[in-house]
This record gives structure tokens, C-alpha cells and sequence, in this order.
């Protein structure tokens, strides 16, 4: 995910491909099988604390407090196996009718980055009529319909947020022009970015990060590269673990013809499978053949596992392998989940590779319908149109 992901960057503080179902996920036959082998040791103190305590009593309060404990660990220092660890303590207790909000809050949250985005969405959806002034499962619910490109339920969520006072609104702002850029009104969403109050002196410095690239991706799309990159700075410079903020200022460096920034921007420590990938598509030689090699490796375990596939970096890896009836195949499953900048993006590209008129004017009908725009993308589209 990339706008989105960046919303869900901020409401962790505050507070990728359909995922599997449970069938299609590896169950040995044999009880003694060893899956795999997992220290009881925490990594510190304060989250063995959580966890004595959750033993002790894995009531609402332990449980939202070790599984929170867990989903910053996991975000701040690129560590997703404690998703895996908060999943195990939400889900027992999120499906009943005496899970608390937040518990509620925070599986909601698992299930968005397993791509169970039903899921996830029907979890918000009973949350917020029983509180519908749960801001947290507001944004939340706004991020999950971004992400799925239901433009106009993210507009109503994301307006309610705006009327919020102080860094609420500023996410609320920002949440709302990406909702109206959804829909093609770039202009109307750079104004609302530019106005007094989402500018709020007074803004999180994540917010403020989530405004500024959000600010930078319309920029892309309106043919603003320059202004696009300077925004995403910032906007790093604000949230440096945010690898959505990352991984679209990588894009657009490569875009504008900054090779070695955008590789020198992409060699971090623990790097997520979407820095990977690109780090993989932007090297040469043996280095980018050890790279490609390793996100192979984290897809093919992906998929063994039964996990949530990461289809949107299957297909990036495929067409930098130019392998592109893979990349396209990916592309479309990608697309039916998730249908923010990134994707349509890739889906152009896969498309136009495999010189795929079907596929490229089932993407022209869907911008039409919704209204969608992008430069590039549009190009990409002419493009084929040509040729």
C-alpha cells in the first residue's frame, strides 16, 4: 500500500493480493511437526512485561496492550513476524461479543496488512455503529476503502475526520483529498492540501508527513516530478521508517532519470519486499541477481506459508525480469484487491509489456467510470493505443 499505508503508519502511533483463506494455509497432518521454532524470550523488557501480564489475564486490556506493543514493533522496525504475534493474541478474543473497541480496533488492523480487507472492513463497519465517534476505527475504515478504491465511502469517512480539531484534522484533510483525487479532482485536492486548516500549525509530524505525500503523488500525477520529490523529502525527512514514503520517492528519482539517488535511497537495513524489489529492478550484475533472488525467496515463502501475497511486487519483479505474462497475471490479481497509484501504475505497465489490449481497455474503462487520473499512466494507455 502507499497513501493508505502511510494513514496506517499514522494511526499506529496514534493509537499488499487477497489473503488466503484459512483452508488454502499449510496444516500439517503429523502433531509433532515442527513449523518453526520461536523464542519465549522477548526482545525487552517492557514487551515481556506485556506479555507476564497477558498470561496472567488475556482480558481486552492485556490483550490490546501486548498485541499494540507488537504492531509498533513490527511497523518501527521492520519486523512483520509480530503481526504474526498479535494476530495470535487478538483473535480468540476479537470475534466475541465482549471484545473490547480497541481489540476490535487493532484486529481490524491485522486483518488490513493479511489483505483481508472484507474482513476488515465488516469488523470497522459493526464497530463504528456501535461508536461512531471512534476516530481511530474512522481512519481506519478510510484506509481499508482507499486502498480498495471506493472513493466515495473513503470521502464520508475522511470528511468526518476533517471536522476533528488540532492533528485530527490535518489527517482528515489529507484523508479527504486523497478520497477526491480518487475520483479525478486533482486540482480540488491540492487546494484542500494547501489550505489553512489542513496546514495546521499544531500537526503530529507524522500527519504533517501523510499531508506531504499525499501532496507529492498528486503532484506526480498532475505532471509535477520536481515539486513531487521535494514534497517527499519532507515528507521522509518527517517519518524515515515509513517505507510507502520511501519506496514512491525511490519512484519517482528512478522516473526522473536519478538512478543512483533512488539505489542510494533504497539500500537500508531490513528492507521490506517493496524496497527490495526495487532495489532488485534499479541494480546490475550479480548484485541484482543476488537481490531478485531474494525476493523470489520471500514470495515463494509467501506462498508456502499461505499468506497474503504480495502480487503488486510479484509483478514489479517480473517485468524487471522481463517476464511479462507473469507480471501481468500478477497485475490483474493485484488490481482486485488494491487500486492505489502504485497499482494502476504496474497494471499499465505489465499490460502494455504483454501488449495486452484487453487488459489495457479494461483499465481505460475502469479511470472512465471512476474518473481516475494519472499522467503517466495516461501515457502508458496512448501508448498502446499506438502501437
Amino acid at each position: 500500500m502507499r497513501g493508505p499505508a502511510r494513514l496506517m503508519a499514522v494511526l499506529a502511533v496514534a493509537a499488499a493480493t487477497g489473503v488466503a483463506a484459512a483452508a488454502d494455509r499449510f496444516v500439517p497432518m503429523d502433531a509433532g511437526f515442527v513449523v518453526a521454532n520461536v523464542r519465549q524470550s522477548q526482545p525487552d523488557e517492557r514487551l515481556h512485561e506485556l506479555l507476564l501480564a497477558w498470561r496472567a489475564n488475556p482480558g481486552n486490556g492485556e490483550s490490546a496492550a501486548l498485541a499494540t506493543a507488537y504492531i509498533d514493533r513490527a511497523r518501527t522496525l521492520r519486523e512483520p513476524a509480530f503481526f504474526g504475534r498479535a494476530e495470535a493474541v487478538l483473535a480468540p478474543l476479537a470475534q466475541k461479543p465482549e471484545a473490547s473497541a480497541p481489540v476490535r480496533r487493532l484486529y481490524a488492523e491485522v486483518l488490513q496488512y493479511r489483505h483481508d480487507f472484507n474482513g476488515a472492513e465488516k469488523l470497522l463497519d459493526a464497530l463504528l455503529r456501535d461508536a461512531p465517534h471512534d476516530s481511530d476505527a474512522r481512519l481506519l475504515r478510510a484506509s481499508v476503502r482507499l486502498v480498495r478504491g471506493e472513493f466515495a465511502g473513503a470521502r464520508a469517512d475522511c470528511a468526518q475526520l476533517a471536522v476533528a480539531a488540532r492533528g485530527g484534522a490535518t489527517l482528515g484533510f489529507a484523508c479527504l483529498a486523497e478520497a477526491f483525487a480518487g475520483s479525478g479532482d486533482l486540482a480540488r485536492s491540492l487546494a484542500l492540501l494547501n489550505s489553512e486548516p489542513a496546514r495546521h500549525a499544531d500537526a503530529d509530524p507524522l500527519a504533517r508527513a501523510y499531508l506531504l505525500a499525499t501532496r507529492a503523488e498528486l503532484r506526480e500525477r498532475s505532471r509535477d516530478p520536481n515539486g513531487a520529490i521535494l514534497d517527499y523529502c519532507e515528507a521522509l525527512k518527517l517519518a524515515p521508517r515509513d517505507d510507502s514514503i520511501r519506496a514512491a520517492l525511490a519512484d519517482a528519482l528512478a522516473a526522473r532519470g536519478d538512478l543512483g539517488d533512488a539505489r542510494d535511497l533504497l539500500a537500508i537495513d531490513k528492507p521490506s519486499l517493496a524496497l527490495l524489489v526495487r532495489s532488485a529492478a534499479l541494480s546490475e550484475g550479480a548484485q541484482r541477481s543476488n537481490l531478485s533472488a531474494r525476493a523470489t525467496a520471500w514470495l515463494a515463502l509467501e506462498a508456502a506459508r499461505g499468506d497474503a501475497i504480495h502480487y503488486r511486487e510479484e509483478a514489479l519483479l517480473a517485468l524487471a525480469d522481463a517476464d511479462t505474462a507473469r507480471a501481468l497475471a500478477a497485475a490483474v490479481r493485484n488490481f482486485e484487491q488494491q487500486r492505489e497509484l502504485p497499482d494502476v501504475r504496474v497494471l499499465a505497465r505489465a499490460a502494455h509489456a504483454a501488449r495486452d489490449a484487453s487488459a489495457l481497455e479494461a483499465l481505460q474503462r475502469w479511470m472512465r467510470e471512476t474518473g481516475y487520473r494519472d499522467s503517466v499512466t495516461e501515457g502508458i494507455l496512448a501508448d498502446g493505443a499506438s502501437s
